[in-house]
Formats: structure tokens, C-alpha cells, sequence
């Protein structure tokens, strides 16, 4: 069983990766689970409830080992104590508070299955695979402080030296600094550059909405808080996406074995909101 519940929670929280939707539609009615006296006898003795402790405990601990720093928790349902080590159950929900994955800061993660019937089965050699594919929701909250907390990361700081390593051969810029503030529904992102032979470094402010586009969250509508510079803002706004925080940070929930899908992204509360829907999926047989 713990196995299995590790299997299931690192799945969920971690490995993701762009790409279409799947509704509540793909879901499986339940099969090859026990007799109904056995699951009532299970929940009636209390034996279901404690194997649920244990997975949610095990799913909890083996989660917390790919952060760097937040606090984990799960809720798992089971049919049955024998269902739950054969890999059938009915739904698992993570919440994760104050993440730090890598240098990535996130005030809130909720990722929950969609199906009331999810299959992970061993064979003989106790080798778990996902038998049917697991649709899920999340929803993400991101704090102003959290976006200035990965913007001072050293892979972020890599996406800057990039942009500075063409800028300085074409003797054009240097980024100095970057940060953002979010407030009355927007974000601004203000970056500090320096120009050759000049001794002052200047500001350049930007305002933008948020919008999801291919699956990804982009700066929608940007315009120069800094009116003297907005005829050039279509060319700088290429730039502004490259560097884009919220995309950086999605990023850590890129992988293969799931299909991943942004499908709302606000700014409420001064929080980015994000919200939409992931489908882990089965093993090929």
C-alpha cells in the first residue's frame, strides 16, 4: 500500500506536463472491487478508516520530500481496506501551503481527482501502473511575494543573464533588476536596465492583464506605465513574455506522464489565481 499511495502522490503533484483537456466524461465506472459486505465490514470494523490515515500519512511524507520548504496535506476515500492495497479508491485530494519546489514559491496548490473510481494496480513483481487515466482539478494562488521570491532564484536569474548576454553583445542594455507588484486587477512588472557609457540605470515600468494563450500565462494588453516609451511596446512586449514569472513557475509542473491544462488565470485579492484541469495517464498495457 504504500507504494501505491506514494505513486499516486507524487503523480499529483509533481508530474505534469501541457497539453489537451479531459472532462469528468473519461471517467470509469468501478469494477474488480470487493463485495459489498467487504467494503461495509471494512468501514463498519474501522479498518477502512485507518488504512486511509496511513496512505494520506504516507502521501504526505513522501510529497514533502521534493519541497524545499511548505506544508502538505491529503485526503484520501477508499472502498475498502482490500481495495485500497489492490490500487482502487475513490479520490485523493493534495493541499499544499508556502511552497518553495526549487526555487519556485507558491502560497496555495489544491489538486483533486474528478472520478469517484481510480485504479493503480501492482503485478506480480509489485510493480504499480496506472490502470485508467486520472482526471483532476487544481488551483494555484501566487502572492505578489511569491513572485518576487522565484524572480530572485538563480534559474530565474539565468532567464535574465540570457536576455543580457545578447543585449551586451549588441551593446545595447543591461537588465539590472526585475521585480513586480500586483494591484487593481494588474501586474506590473518593473525591470531596472543600464545603457552603455551611461552611469544611471532607468526604469521601465509595465501594466498588463493576464490571459491563458496555448496553454500558457502571458502579459495581455501590456502598456508602459512610462507614456514616453509606448510606441515601442509591441517589440518590448516579446521581451516581457520571455521573462514572464507566472510562466517561469509553471514550468515546474512540466513531465510527460500527465496532460496538463491552464484553463483560467486572474488576479484577485492581489493574489494570481490559476485554475484548470490535469489527466495522469495510464500505462500502456
Amino acid at each position: 500500500m504504500k507504494k501505491i499511495i506514494l505513486t499516486i502522490g507524487l503523480l499529483i503533484a509533481g508530474q505534469i506536463c501541457f497539453a489537451g483537456n479531459c472532462e469528468t466524461a473519461c471517467c470509469r465506472e468501478p469494477y474488480d472491487l470487493t463485495s459489498g459486505f467487504s467494503r461495509f465490514f471494512s468501514n463498519i470494523t474501522g479498518q477502512n478508516f485507518i488504512a486511509e490515515k496511513i496512505g494520506e500519512s504516507i502521501t504526505k511524507k513522501a510529497i514533502q520530500k521534493s519541497l524545499t520548504d511548505g506544508k502538505i496535506y491529503a485526503n484520501l476515500n477508499s472502498y475498502s481496506t482490500r481495495d485500497l492495497k489492490a490500487g482502487r479508491f475513490k479520490s485523493l485530494e493534495i493541499t499544499a501551503k508556502d511552497m518553495n519546489i526549487d526555487g519556485v514559491y507558491i502560497s496555495y496548490f489544491n489538486a483533486k481527482t474528478l472520478c469517484n473510481f481510480n485504479y493503480v494496480p501492482h503485478d506480480e513483481n509489485n510493480n504499480y501502473f496506472i490502470k485508467e487515466d486520472i482526471p483532476a482539478s487544481f488551483k494555484i494562488e501566487i502572492t505578489e511575494q511569491d513572485l518576487n521570491n522565484t524572480m530572485n532564484s538563480e534559474d530565474y536569474k539565468r532567464v535574465i543573464s540570457d536576455i543580457n548576454s545578447i543585449g551586451g553583445s549588441l551593446n545595447l542594455f543591461e537588465i539590472t533588476s526585475t521585480n513586480v507588484k500586483l494591484k487593481n486587477g494588474k501586474i506590473y512588472y518593473i525591470m531596472n536596465y543600464a545603457l552603455p557609457f551611461v552611469r544611471k540605470t532607468k526604469a521601465v515600468i509595465v501594466s498588463a492583464n493576464l490571459d491563458v494563450r496555448d496553454g500558457k500565462i502571458v502579459f495581455d494588453n501590456p502598456n508602459f506605465v512610462n507614456t514616453r516609451l509606448a510606441s515601442d511596446i509591441n517589440t518590448f512586449s516579446g521581451i516581457l513574455n520571455y521573462v514572464n514569472p507566472l510562466d517561469f513557475s509553471a514550468k515546474i509542473l512540466e513531465n510527460k506522464r500527465a496532460k496538463f491544462n491552464i484553463q483560467n488565470v486572474a488576479i484577485e485579492d492581489d493574489k494570481v489565481i490559476v485554475d484548470g484541469q490535469m489527466t495522469i495517464l495510464k500505462d500502456k498495457e
